[in-house]
C-alpha cells in the first residue's frame, strides 16, 4: 500500500523550496494530510497546519486546551518530532516520524470529543 499519493514541488524564487507529500491520510476535516520536506532535506513539516486545527477545535469545547492539557508535547516527544517556529508547526527529521504523530494528535482529538 502507498501512503504517499502524489509529491508536488513548491518553488521558491524559481528554485524548489519544498517538496509536498499529499497522503492517504485524512486530518479532522476529512483533508488529505499533507507534509512537506525542506528542499535540502534537514526535516520535514506540517507547515503549522495541525496545531491551527487543533486551535480550532479547543475553542468549540469547554475544556483544556491542548498547550495546557500538554498532550501533543507528549506525541510529539513520543515520536521524535518538535513544535517549532512561530506557526508552531510540527516537524521531524524523518517523515514516517512526523505522519505518525499527526496521526496520533487526530486520533486524540476524535476520542476528546
Amino acid at each position: 500500500m502507498e501512503f504517499i499519493y502524489r509529491k508536488r514541488n513548491i518553488l521558491v524564487n524559481g528554485k524548489v523550496g519544498w517538496v509536498a507529500y499529499d497522503t492517504e491520510f485524512v486530518d479532522c476535516l476529512n483533508d488529505n494530510i499533507t507534509i512537506y520536506r525542506k528542499s535540502d532535506g534537514s526535516y520535514f513539516t506540517d507547515g503549522g497546519l495541525t496545531t491551527f486545527n487543533l486551535d480550532c477545535f479547543d475553542r468549540q469545547l469547554d475544556m483544556p486546551t491542548w498547550r495546557e492539557d500538554g498532550i501533543v508535547d507528549r506525541i510529539c516527544k513520543r515520536y521524535g518530532c518538535e513544535i517549532a517556529g512561530d506557526k508552531e508547526e510540527l516537524r521531524a527529521l524523518h517523515g514516517s516520524q512526523l505522519i505518525q504523530a499527526i496521526i496520533a494528535i487526530y486520533t486524540w482529538m476524535n476520542l476528546r470529543e
